[in-house]
């Protein structure tokens, strides 16, 4: 039970049941309700946040256009109620195995809905003022598996697999809205998967790789998020207990690749991430 000064008392209760069969074979499912109060910001912005120059594709007219956000008082708590169950394997040191599957129920979710343009006859720069509202208009569902497993190879050898599914499926109370709430359901990966492998060499030395996958946005963004495939890998020595010294390769397999989608117009430009290599040193005292 929590209270806050926008919505008043927030219930957050959760359930979980856990039953162990056999030893090493765990069955769990789990109830819960979450809440994502308003920000300051959500109810009380009033200020201009982006420029948007004249004659270019977003704004073929003669004026530029600002955008300007405007919150609410109206404005609701978001809303989350999330269904989980899993099945966990562990024979011992050498294999483990976890899998779940998860539904969610969204109710309340933010959206940001266009208001009529107004005319603003400045004498030192006419413009077009643009109002963006805050307001609660998205609902939804999301639903996915995990599969989680570990595996000792030898002794100083794991190897650790992962792979997500999750479906995103956002519907808007108003038209106005139906844009925004395809942006968030296909901005998200259906499928991604991880391995790493985690090998103790002799010496102290630590050779540690990580090879992901993730999928493409389905979002029509420009430019558009492609799939990508990338690599890490990290060299350690630990010439004493104390420190730790490392030798760090990030996103091998290529020069660079696109992540994200931006997520409005008031959002950062998406940026590539690029091969990299750096050293790290650390010492515990």
């Amino acid at each position: 039970f929590e209270h806050n000064d926008y919505t008043g008392f927030e219930v957050q209760p959760t359930g979980r049941l856990v039953w162990t069969p056999h030893a090493g074979h765990t069955v769990w499912a789990a109830a819960s309700r979450a809440v994502r109060t308003p920000s300051r910001g959500e109810v009380d912005a009033d200020f201009l946040f982006a420029t948007i120059p004249p004659s270019t594709g977003q704004n073929p007219g003669p004026l530029p256009i600002l955008m300007g956000i405007e919150g609410s008082d109206d404005f609701d708590t978001e809303r989350v109620i999330a269904l989980e169950a899993g099945y966990r394997l562990n024979t011992g040191e050498r294999f483990t195995l976890d899998l779940a599957g998860f539904v969610n129920f969204y109710d309340n979710l933010r959206s940001s809905t266009l208001g009529t343009p107004v005319p603003v006859l400045d004498p030192l720069t006419p413009y077009v003022l643009q109002p963006v509202s805050l307001a609660n208009n998205m609902d939804g569902t999301g639903y996915g598996v995990e599969l989680a497993a570990g595996w000792g190879v030898l002794d100083g050898w794991r190897l650790l697999a992962a792979y997500t599914y999750l479906h995103l499926d956002l519907q808007a109370d108003n038209t106005a809205d139906e844009d925004e709430a395809e942006f968030f359901a296909e901005s998200t990966p259906k499928h991604q998967v991880s391995l790493r492998s985690q090998m103790d060499l002799p010496e102290n030395v630590e050779l540690d790789l990580w090879l992901r996958y993730a999928d493409r946005l389905r979002w029509a963004s420009t430019p558009e998020v492609g799939d990508y495939l990338t690599l890490d890998v990290r060299l350690g020595w630990k010439p004493w207990d104390a420190v730790d010294l490392s030798l760090v390769g990030q996103n091998l397999l290529e020069s660079r690749h696109l992540e994200a989608a931006m997520e409005s117009v008031s959002g950062p430009v998406p940026t590539e991430v690029e091969r990299s290599v750096y050293v790290k040193a650390t010492w515990a005292f």
